[in-house]
């Protein structure tokens, strides 16, 4: 017979591409067999698993532990080492492994020998010593066979009989923050599972215990468990430790609710900018899939009616005028009580919106609480501060919805959002000058976000014409006027500049190989299509990819590190080509 592997390497995925190569590379050379479940995959994680040798598992996701169990029934050595896909080996703690392994695996009186080891976790580029973080210690070595997870959340293995627990040197290293928006996502998910279960249970807490718990949480994390000592990172996990506190009962308090409102008709306040509107369609999807048959209609200004109007899942269009807005008591309040809304949830709180809302008589009224305006004037208000959350627009967005029993956890970043509007005479002419689908460049942003050089667009336009594609270069008239004396007489560099309304220039992004911007309108309706695009972003709030990435299928992002002496987004023009060439392929 052949000789049983020594130890297996046990991992639960989905979509852990960006994870799954560190943890494979620091369990070579320990694990002889390497076991990974994985749950759905949209990206590489199968084929990365796959090319490392591992033996991977199709696996509808049950739960932590129900999940792991299975998995860690798939193991053939006499070892288990079971890990998540954001963690990785030391080389301290795979030679303490390695060690621990080379013994037998029940001590002199019987008792499992069972491994347990430090966890180190880095929060936003951070490694934290303090916050009740660390020591972190987790039971992750036992012979095969003998361990079970327990547990909804933050589960534990359990062991029938007694255990012998040996403390293994090293650490292991927890990849599991390297965004601030991957803290606030694991937050909503680990909470509803936890208020989940507790309702299952029957536990429900009274207010003004919920309120103690968030600040003995505070109190414990910043003070007690010293997080003052992991500066800024700990102040940060404190406050938001807090936060989870409180919303993970507010949850619970919710399912122990009597009933959650069925609207039958929402309307879906954005009066802003053209990407704050695209950004805020994956709420009418989430509506409707969570309230079918519900009317979603969009209230915005009149220049983002084009876009509007290609929605997806969008029954009707409303116009917020001047007129409405410089008197919300009469011509405001009239047009939204037309409606006959059940909800009207403004995911931009803009004063006018919020007060004609209320004259209106609109039964539910949702809008972020810390603005004065909003206090008194809606039913329900959102405490989130979005300028340094590190939660992308959608996801605030979505996090309205949680009164009408929506989960903000809703997959958006990879929707499609927009129907392409067909082509006319115009945009139909343009195609056949250009004899075919070009690249567009769309080099201003209306001061939205950091922009690029224009003459560095000229020198990208440049590289692609040499390249064999056609580029189109995509603007308003004034920028067609300002950026006009840097592009290059090329034929095959054509400035459309000025030539397209909204709608003719949705129309030809659909048409087109690839869009570059940086975080503009075009950009956003590009992406929302389907469309190839390159987004050009900077590192910090509030014009970073975090926060306003494009949604899509298609999306590429590239951010500079720093800025110009003129302020502008400090990218090479072989680094945007570069990522360009990327996106294309």
């Amino acid at each position: 017979m052949p000789e049983q592997p020594l130890l297996s390497v046990v991992i639960i995925t989905r979509n852990e591409s960006h994870n799954l190569p560190r943890l494979l590379e620091s369990v070579r050379g320990v694990a002889d067999d390497v076991v990974v479940f994985d749950s759905g995959s949209e990206d590489d994680t199968v084929s990365l698993a796959q090319l490392a040798g591992a033996r991977v598992f199709d696996c509808q996701w049950q739960g932590w532990s129900a999940t792991k169990n299975k998995a860690n029934a798939e193991a053939k050595g006499a070892w288990t080492l079971s890990l998540d896909a954001d963690e990785a080996l030391t080389p301290d703690s795979a030679a303490a492994i390695l060690s621990h392994i080379q013994g037998p695996l029940r001590n002199e009186s019987g008792a499992l020998r069972v491994g347990e080891i430090n966890r180190l976790t880095r929060y936003c580029g951070q490694w934290i010593h303090h916050s009740g973080w660390h020591p972190d210690r987790k039971i992750r070595l036992w012979p095969t066979d003998s361990g079970v997870w327990k547990g909804a959340i933050h589960e534990d293995v359990l062991f029938d009989g007694n255990v012998d627990i040996l403390r293994l040197q090293g650490h292991v290293e927890h990849h599991s923050y390297p965004h601030p928006a991957d803290h606030l996502s694991q937050i909503e998910r680990f909470g509803r599972v936890w208020a989940e279960d507790q309702h299952q249970r029957g536990k429900f807490t009274p207010l003004p215990l919920v309120w103690a718990k968030v600040a003995a949480q505070w109190i414990k994390t910043w003070v007690v468990k010293a997080g003052f000592l992991d500066g800024r990172a700990g102040w940060v996990i404190a406050r938001r430790s807090a936060w989870a506190t409180w919303r993970k009962h507010a949850r619970l308090r919710a399912l122990w609710a009597p009933t959650t409102p069925s609207p039958k008709r929402v309307l879906l306040a954005r009066t802003d900018a053209l990407g704050d509107l695209v950004v805020t369609l994956p709420l009418v999807r989430a509506l409707k899939e969570r309230h079918p048959g519900v009317q979603v209609d969009l209230l915005v200004r009149g220049y983002a009616i084009p876009v509007a109007r290609q929605a997806l899942g969008v029954d009707d269009v409303v116009e917020w005028s001047s007129d409405m807005a410089n008197d919300p008591n009469g011509a405001g309040a009239h047009a939204i009580q037309a409606g006959n809304y059940d909800a009207l949830v403004m995911a931009y709180p803009e004063k006018s919106v919020v007060v004609a809302g209320r004259a209106a008589g609109v039964a539910i009224r949702i809008a972020t609480g810390n603005r004065w305006h909003t206090l008194r004037r809606v039913t329900h208000r959102i405490w989130d501060s979005r300028h340094s959350s590190g939660g992308h627009e959608a996801w605030h967005g979505l996090r309205m919805l949680l009164p009408l029993g929506v989960e903000s956890d809703f997959p958006f970043r990879r929707s499609v959002g927009l129907k392409a509007p067909k082509s006319d005479q115009k945009v139909a002419q343009i195609l056949e000058e250009l004899g075919g689908s070009p690249v567009l460049l769309h080099p201003g942003s209306h001061g939205s976000a950091g922009n690029w050089g224009p003459h560095r667009f000229a020198e990208l336009a440049l590289r692609f014409a040499q390249e064999g594609h056609t580029v189109g270069i995509t603007g308003t008239d004034s920028e067609r006027r300002s950026f006009e004396p840097h592009w290059p007489n090329h034929e095959w560099i054509h400035d459309l500049g000025g030539q397209l309304d909204l709608t003719q220039l949705m129309a030809l992004q659909a048409q087109s190989k690839l869009v570059v911007a940086s975080s503009t309108g075009p950009l956003h309706t590009a992406s929302a299509m389907g469309i190839p695009v390159l987004g050009l972003y900077g590192t910090h709030a509030p014009e970073w990819p975090e926060r306003w990435a494009p949604l899509g299928p298609k999306t590429h992002i590239l951010q500079a590190l720093n800025t110009t002496p003129e302020g502008q987004l400090d990218l090479t023009v072989e680094e945007v080509f570069t990522a360009a060439l990327k996106a294309l392929s």
